[in-house]
Parts: C-alpha cells; sequence; structure tokens
C-alpha cells in the first residue's frame, strides 16, 4: 500500500508537459495581439510572440488556425508547412512565436481559407484583408 501511495504522489506531483508545435519557443513575454498589431503602425512586418485564444482551426487537416482579436482576423499558418495543429485546441489559450503582417488576399485565397474552415465558399464576393502569423512554434497554455 505504501508503494502504491508512493507512486500515486509521484504522478500527482509531477509537471505536467506542456502541450507544443513546431519549435520551442524562446524564453521572453508575450505581448496582446492587439499590442503586436500595432506595431505594423511603423513596419510591414515584425516578429512577435503573442498570447491569445484559438478561435478556429482549418477543419481539413489542421494547417492553419485563427485566433480571437478585437483588431480583426489574426490567421496562424506554419513555417514551411512544417507542422500541423489539432482541432482540440479550439477554446484553448496558446502562444505563438513567428511573424507578422497585414495581408491582402486574393478572392480564390479568400473563397479556399472560407471552405477551410467549413463554410460557403460561394457567399464570399470580396477578397478579405487578414493579419497573418507564420509561426515558427504553438505552444499551449494551462
Amino acid at each position: 500500500m505504501r508503494v502504491v501511495c508512493t507512486l500515486l504522489l509521484a504522478a500527482f506531483s509531477m509537471p505536467a508537459l506542456a502541450e507544443h508545435y513546431g519549435a520551442p519557443i524562446k524564453s521572453g513575454q508575450p505581448v496582446s495581439l492587439e499590442a503586436a498589431i500595432e506595431q505594423l503602425a511603423a513596419v510591414d512586418s515584425t516578429n512577435v510572440l503573442v498570447e491569445s485564444k484559438v478561435d478556429k482551426i482549418c477543419v481539413v487537416k489542421g494547417c492553419w488556425l485563427g485566433l480571437v482579436s478585437k483588431t480583426g482576423d489574426v490567421r496562424v499558418t506554419f513555417r514551411d508547412y512544417a507542422f500541423f495543429v489539432p482541432p482540440t485546441l479550439v477554446g484553448k489559450t496558446v502562444w505563438v512565436e513567428g511573424k507578422l503582417e497585414k495581408i491582402t488576399m486574393t478572392l480564390e485565397e479568400t473563397r479556399h481559407y472560407v471552405k477551410d474552415a467549413g463554410g460557403d465558399p460561394s457567399t464570399v464576393t470580396i477578397p478579405r484583408v487578414e493579419y497573418r502569423i507564420v509561426a515558427n512554434g504553438v505552444q499551449v497554455r494551462g
């Protein structure tokens, strides 16, 4: 009985392994998406570490995720198509590290993303402007 109690205590006291995708996040303090987007007023692109909640994920294969922002759509794609994320990340808070820029998509690209999100691409009549992060890594937070 003592051995069982010791094993249970050890299992519950071990730190949980963090769920991450892509490259490990470098040390640093994340900023909000709004603060990161404000940086684009002075430059075309910037390297960022942001914290946000996942709003949506590509339903086809997890090749992008959408983050919650008051400023507009923020889509995260993955550097060199090197990793994907599971749909179970929707609703979770993540840290994303990568390059942020403002993108004007083509109409075809806009329809493609609407379809990947599970929507009806035939309803899309104009291209979208969105903020995009090409991520090196994504870390799920507690």
